[in-house]
């Protein structure tokens, strides 16, 4: 659909100047604010603009100022500040115009965990099973290299292509290795366990998945990942929009995924410390093992750090810090005892580590889904009302969520009933975390939604519009 500034988006030529007028304040590199840069410009990248700005001139991040630069850089900050001001509602509303108009951007979810055993290939199936089931086009993907068989879990018996077939230049694209599945809208990329060092990936192969994954045209890709902590499964899992760990209820599992979760956020800091010069003997430090029994109080100091090296880098980081989305999922629970795992690794991450992580779901223990499984059938095919069904279902109204544009989402879920308690702080904040939704969440979007609709529909057919699948 063609997006016109004035009949679309109801500014005046006046409002279209005064827009471009501040913007070339924020942007001054810009030799022309045309009406494409507008329309595709998000609050975030203005964001991150203003602060690229405000650091070069806020006189208390300038040492050694005289009295008439100090002033010069006052008055530089406060029309940075005013020209911020001014733009940001309004940036904000042609962005949510511009995306009710525009199809989403495909959401990239890894299914990560530290131990093979807790179900990760079952749920990567089951997930992207269901995906397709609402309607969504989906491609899972295995990238448990050295144990590849998610195909065998949306019922592929065997592969005639693999990765093996793309990374050894035997197709010429991508595409040529996607596998049709029986669920309509849902292909598979498998793998080939059989091939001696099939998971010690080299560096530009591993760069040459990532790259074509992000090229792939679809709605959602499910990654399953092994079950490690080397770098290729790292790099993979902070490739995705949502980052997914999955634990057993046992205490060496819960111990497993928080250390996998610990390590993947300490591969985040040391890979965005590598991207700038000034900050390169901090990457070193995170690679010598120096926050291995790190707390908050270490990766404030930390963070300090890098605001007195590069204030540029750290307003960067804080970004990227906000929208490090990861979400918990517990599977084979058997108590209420069970259920508050994910509620105690959350609260014990944001002590140690700062983050926020939402708990996705909470999957209980059925003999039902071991069934399914060695039919090589998805348990949302094969008894969609069972409990776990219902569970997964909860997951996926919240991964569908996901896709709403940011002011959206929050503004759906703040005029639910049942909110998390901080869900009010955290909209004014910033990023979300993603949790698994209520039925009565999910029955309180599906009549505010017309997008989510359809798909809420069928997924309060199988959770019921006042019941939950967990215990």
């Amino acid at each position: 659909m063609e997006i016109d500034l004035q009949e679309t988006l109801k500014l005046s030529r006046k409002d279209i100047s005064m827009l471009k007028k501040m913007l070339s304040v924020i942007f001054p590199d810009e030799s022309e604010v045309s009406r494409r840069f507008l329309l595709q410009l998000t609050p975030s990248e203005l964001k991150n603009a203003y602060m690229r700005q405000v650091a070069n001139c806020h006189p208390k991040m300038v040492n050694g100022l005289s009295p008439e630069e100090a002033k010069a850089h006052q008055i530089q900050y406060q029309r940075l500040f005013q020209a911020y001001k001014t733009l940001l509602p309004h940036i904000k509303a042609i962005h949510e115009k511009v995306q009710a108009v525009k199809p989403p951007d495909r959401t990239i979810i890894a299914v990560g965990g530290a131990k093979g055993g807790v179900g990760k290939s079952v749920i990567s199936a089951n997930l992207a099973v269901g995906l397709a089931l609402l309607g969504q086009k989906v491609i899972l993907a295995d990238l448990d290299l050295g144990g590849a068989d998610v195909h065998l879990y949306v019922g592929v018996k065997s592969l005639t292509k693999t990765w093996n077939d793309f990374l050894g230049k035997k197709v010429s694209s991508i595409k040529d290795i996607l596998t049709p599945t029986a669920f309509e809208g849902l292909q598979l990329v498998g793998g080939d366990s059989s091939k001696l060092g099939s998971a010690n990936l080299p560096f530009a192969q591993k760069q040459k998945i990532i790259r074509n994954l992000k090229d792939l045209e679809c709605d959602y890709i499910i990654i399953d990942l092994g079950g490690d902590t080397s770098f290729n499964v790292l790099d993979f899992f902070l490739l995705a929009d949502l980052k997914i760990v999955v634990s057993g209820s046992e205490p060496a599992s819960i111990l497993d995924s928080y250390s996998f979760i610990k390590v993947a956020f300490h591969r985040f800091l040391e890979r965005f410390f590598a991207q700038y010069k000034s900050l390169k003997q901090l990457s070193q430090d995170v690679l010598n093992g120096i926050l291995t029994k790190a707390d908050a109080s270490t990766i404030k100091s930390i963070f300090q750090k890098v605001r007195e090296k590069d204030a540029f880098a750290y307003f960067n980081l804080m970004e990227a810090f906000e929208h490090f989305r990861l979400s918990i999922v517990v599977n084979m629970a058997e108590s209420r005892k069970d259920v508050r795992i994910a509620e105690s690794m959350k609260r014990l991450l944001k002590e140690k580590c700062l983050l926020d992580v939402g708990i996705l779901g909470t999957i209980p223990f059925e003999k039902i889904v071991r069934k399914a499984a060695r039919k090589f059938t998805p348990i949302v095919v094969e008894n969609p009302r069972c409990q776990t069904s219902q569970v997964i279902h909860q997951m996926l109204a919240a991964i569908l969520l996901l896709r709403e544009p940011e002011a959206i989402r929050a503004e759906l879920l703040e005029k639910t009933d049942l909110v998390r308690r901080e869900a009010k702080d955290q909209i004014g904040a910033g990023v979300m975390t993603l949790d698994g939704l209520s039925a009565e969440q999910i029955n309180s979007i599906f009549g505010q939604s017309k997008i989510l609709r359809q798909s809420f529909r069928k997924i309060l057919s199988i959770v019921g519009r006042g019941t939950s699948g967990t215990f």
